[in-house]
């Protein structure tokens, strides 16, 4: 009887440790779809939240160009200009990743001349992860979000016939008046000149930005005062990520990439891939005012490796390569097999860029 007892208790624990490890996935069954179900959720809200910040400053944006360009919508408008509205928008949707309006809807004026407003209305409808969620909202597996933007008009007619025009011209130099008798007070009130134009007021801002590359071979750029925040170097394909930092209320913007490539939104990033080598400047004008970064961007050439190449295939790898320096040969016998080089492999854009670089090889 003495000896069975241990093994009965025995028999019990293991009993206990079966039973607790069968409570335990029970439990993971019950509660892991819901913990996954929570997760998809708030990725679906951030996703929806996100989007909404896009599609509010893509309202701004169509509204800001067709408040400098009512004639586009007046009449029978300009086509040109009802095209170039399109594109903004399409590519604001485009970055925004919803699925926009078939047509995009046109701008609601309240009038044509100086002073009127325009009104511009952004529909997105978001694909969500979770089909959950729409069954809440009774939306489907989508869920719809909309934004307004009213801008006043800042080009057109007035009531007397003065135009207004839409872009910011230099400011005339103050003269001091010629000396001679004071006017005297009470006198008749001069005639505005029919003919002048009027600059829209824009808020002040003060522009900044940077840039980050994203291609696998390149380095620098970034915020200050990251490593090599004052130029990006890489090799092309180059692809840069430039983040608008202006503080201020931006009104009207214009990225100008230095390779002919330019971009007018106001986002906080926008994306170029340069594809040719060079050295180029950035500008981001906003509100008229703005700032270049010179030599910010350079696409140049990467050094391959040369181990166990032969001596004769050097020239052949190192031109192939971009490269258009010389190449010397350190002294060995016949057509020897590579196991020196400098400079080393992979630095790109070594001493001397593409065009001044000389390459020394050996056995």
């Amino acid at each position: 009887m003495t000896s069975q007892k241990p093994a009965s208790a025995s028999a019990d624990r293991m009993h206990r440790s079966r039973s607790e490890r069968g409570q335990s996935l029970a439990e993971l069954a019950i509660f892991a779809p819901v913990i996954v179900l929570v997760l998809l959720m708030t990725l679906d809200f951030g996703r929806v939240f996100l989007g909404y910040v896009n599609i509010e400053n893509m309202a701004r944006i169509g509204a800001n160009y067709a408040a400098i360009n009512p004639d586009g919508w007046q009449g029978v408008g300009d086509v040109a200009k009802k095209a170039r509205y399109q594109e903004l928008m399409q590519a604001d949707y485009h970055s925004a990743g919803c699925t926009p309006p078939n047509p995009i809807a046109a701008p609601n004026f309240s009038g044509y001349t100086f002073g009127s407003t325009v009104r511009v209305d952004v529909t997105c409808s978001f694909q969500l992860l979770t089909p959950f969620i729409g069954s809440i909202i009774g939306s489907g597996n989508s869920v719809p979000v909309s934004a307004y933007a009213v801008f006043t008009v800042r080009t057109g007619a007035l009531d007397s016939g003065q135009t207004i025009g839409g872009t910011l011209p230099s400011a005339a130099p103050t003269s001091s008046p010629p000396p001679g008798p004071t006017p005297t007070p009470g006198g008749p009130t001069p005639t505005p000149d029919p003919g002048a134009t009027l600059p829209p007021t824009f808020p002040p801002v003060t522009v900044d930005f940077y840039g980050t590359p994203t291609s696998i071979d390149s380095f620098g750029g970034g915020p200050t005062p990251s490593p090599g925040f004052e130029n990006i170097v890489g090799i092309e394909p180059l692809a840069v990520t430039f983040t608008n930092t202006t503080t201020g209320t931006q009104v009207a913007c214009l990225w100008d990439f230095g390779d002919g490539g330019t971009n007018g939104t106001c986002s906080s990033t926008v994306s170029n891939t340069y594809t040719a080598k060079g050295t180029y400047h950035v500008t981001l004008t906003v509100n008229g005012q703005s700032m270049t970064r010179v030599g910010y961007v350079t696409v140049s050439c990467k050094v391959p490796s040369f181990s166990g190449v032969r001596k004769n295939n050097a020239a052949g790898l190192w031109t192939g390569a971009g490269f258009s320096g010389s190449v010397t040969y350190l002294p060995g016998n016949g057509n020897y097999q590579i196991t020196y080089q400098n400079p080393a492999g992979g630095i790109i854009n070594p001493p001397g860029g593409c065009s001044g670089a000389t390459l020394t090889v050996g056995p």
